[in-house]
């Protein structure tokens, strides 16, 4: 089985939308208006953000969501310092990299108020 496309609601989808080409290197497949963009990285997964308050139909969506988060990983801990250092030059507000888990990582809040997680592989223990 493999995953198809993630589906995030964003407060801010023309923001996102840059943030996911600059950074991440998605490429954009569709964009309807301010709602939504539709976007692809090179595996072919699919990442939709939109703003479609309508479609939520009386469900809350959490104004903070600390630990829900999609994650990106790098080959190395360079990489990992590299964007990092890449995201603080264009002004984002990014907590240094750190060890987590096992793994070096950071955290950012998009401007669609979820979070992103960069990081090399976990280990898994067993």
């Amino acid at each position: 089985m493999k995953l198809n496309h993630i589906n995030l609601y964003s407060h801010d989808v023309a923001a996102d939308q840059a943030m996911f080409e600059r950074y991440f290197g998605l490429r954009t497949l569709v964009v309807r208006g301010k709602k939504m963009a539709i976007m692809q990285d090179d595996d072919g997964l699919i990442l939709l953000v939109n703003h479609f308050d309508s479609a939520l139909h009386g469900f809350d969506y959490p104004k903070e969501v600390d630990i829900l988060h999609i994650g990106f990983l790098q080959e190395t801990r360079q990489e990992v310092d590299d964007l990092y250092a890449r995201l603080i030059a264009d002004g984002w507000d990014v907590q240094p990299p750190c060890t987590t888990h096992g793994a070096w990582a950071f955290y950012l809040k998009a401007k669609g108020g979820y979070f992103i997680e960069v990081a090399t592989v976990t280990p898994i223990k067993e």
